[in-house]
């Protein structure tokens, strides 16, 4: 009882003394940034110091080497320059940038791949010499970047939405340095906005969102009866039929062109649409916004809901504005059994998941979930291919000599196998092209055919 009564007091004193640890050390890390960015000499002036310290110290004071001692007061006084200048520049950049964007806000509704004009201007001292100016975004990690143009005095900047989010605040860190890198002060300003970045619009084709079809892969036969004229073009893909490919401007251009396929069969009217936030969503988050734009949200027969919402979305509104905060939930657990038993059996039937481009803790989720429901769920993965052209690696001379690198696009196409792989053991998978709208199921994967082919030999 004694051992109760003193451990209970006990563990809240420890409780107590964790929040106070936490606390102090919040504070101290805030409040260390800034005095770290306020104090102005670089790592590379204090190396510089110690060096000219040991040569002070061995040369010039033993042996009165006079040539040292006019170097190192030389270099000194320069270095005293560039803190003076150093100084000045912050002080004229922080007090002339605050003062020009004093009460400016941002209100803006933009999509992915945009551009939001912005009237924010970042002071730079021309008339200081050895000085440099950087201003960087710190919401770029959240898919928000920024884009400079220089002009006399100032530097004007423009917004480029990489990711969908919600802005309350944008912070600008600044850097005020000399060319030589002895010296620099740098400081964050803070700015309130309200921007909103929905997913940019994808090419939607209402195939992908259907298990059946009546025609040949899907399309509809060119004697037939459609909907629609055929009358739109586009490249060809691979998996489309070579009926549809337009061998006259074939002749002509030495380009294969296909029309536009439309289905047959009508609409499926019971649907179970779930979107998956994590790593590399956003051509998925594209496509959820155009089935949304397309389709639309029927509470009777059709239902659909993002992963983090907790609910159906009830509109195409209410769906954007799930996938829009989303992000918030990209590396927390996937609540597809949790919003399964909200949706009727006959629909589950008929379910298709988003997924990302990555594997993520999402896939036992949803593995947990077909085998629960005993159902074999349509995956849909997305991709762009105009981003398909990566940028070039520049590793160093030693790296390229001594160690076997890989492209991007080759961890691109090894990080997709594997993905296949495992939507593969767990339902049906399809592949969209977010840019042309090009769909096609995915077989097998080479490694398992190539295997197969083995074990029968």
């Amino acid at each position: 009882m004694n051992e109760m009564t003193v451990s209970s007091p006990m563990r809240r004193q420890i409780a107590k003394l964790k929040r106070v640890i936490s606390t102090c050390s919040a504070w101290a890390s805030r409040y260390g940034r800034v005095v770290r960015g306020l104090f102005p000499l670089t790592w590379m002036s204090f190396v510089a110091l110690v060096l000219i310290y040991f040569v002070w110290y061995w040369e010039v004071m033993a042996h009165a080497n006079q040539v040292l001692h006019a170097a190192v007061l030389v270099w000194l006084f320069f270095v005293a320059v560039l803190l003076v200048f150093t100084v000045l520049g912050s002080a004229c950049v922080y007090a002339a940038t605050r003062r020009a964007n004093r009460g400016q806000t941002i209100v803006e509704k933009n999509e992915v791949g945009g551009y939001i004009a912005s009237s924010y201007r970042v002071f730079r001292p021309v008339f200081l010499p050895f000085i440099t100016v950087e201003c960087s975004l710190l919401e770029s990690e959240m898919g928000l970047n920024r884009r400079e143009k220089p002009a006399f005095l100032w530097f004007e900047e423009t917004l480029v939405p990489r990711g969908r989010g919600r802005f309350s605040a944008l912070h600008r860190h600044i850097v005020v340095s000399d060319i030589f890198g002895m010296t620099a002060i740098s400081f964050t300003l803070k700015q309130d906005v309200d921007i909103e970045i929905t997913p940019e619009k994808a090419s939607f084709e209402q195939m992908v969102f259907q298990t059946t079809s009546s025609g040949e892969d899907g399309y509809s036969h060119p004697s037939g009866d459609p909907r629609g004229d055929l009358v739109e073009m586009r490249r060809y893909q691979a998996g489309d039929p070579l009926r549809l490919v337009l061998w006259k401007v074939f002749a002509r251009s030495r380009k294969l062109v296909v029309r536009t396929p439309e289905p047959t069969i009508t609409q499926q009217t019971e649907l179970f649409v779930y979107f998956i936030a994590g790593a590399h969503d956003e051509s998925s988050a594209a496509l959820a916004r155009a089935f949304l734009a397309v389709e639309g949200v029927d509470t009777a027969n059709m239902a659909f809901s993002v992963s983090g919402a907790g609910r159906l979305a009830q509109n195409e509104a209410e769906g954007v504005s799930d996938i829009i905060d989303s992000v918030t939930h990209r590396s927390q657990p996937c609540d597809l059994l949790d919003i399964a038993p909200t949706v009727d059996r006959s629909v589950l039937g008929k379910t298709f998941i988003l997924v990302p481009n990555r594997l993520g803790p999402w896939i036992e989720a949803a593995r947990s979930f077909a085998a629960q429901y005993q159902i074999s769920p349509t995956f849909v993965v997305s991709s762009d291919s105009r981003q398909a052209a990566t940028q070039p690696q520049h590793d160093s001379f030693v790296r390229r000599l001594f160690c076997t690198t890989q492209t991007n696009s080759e961890n691109d196409a090894k990080e997709t196998q594997r993905l296949y792989e495992q939507l593969q053991s767990i339902g049906t998978v399809k592949s969209v092209d977010i840019a042309t709208g090009a769909v096609c199921d995915i077989a097998a994967p080479p490694r398992r055919q190539t295997a197969a082919k083995g074990a029968l030999t």
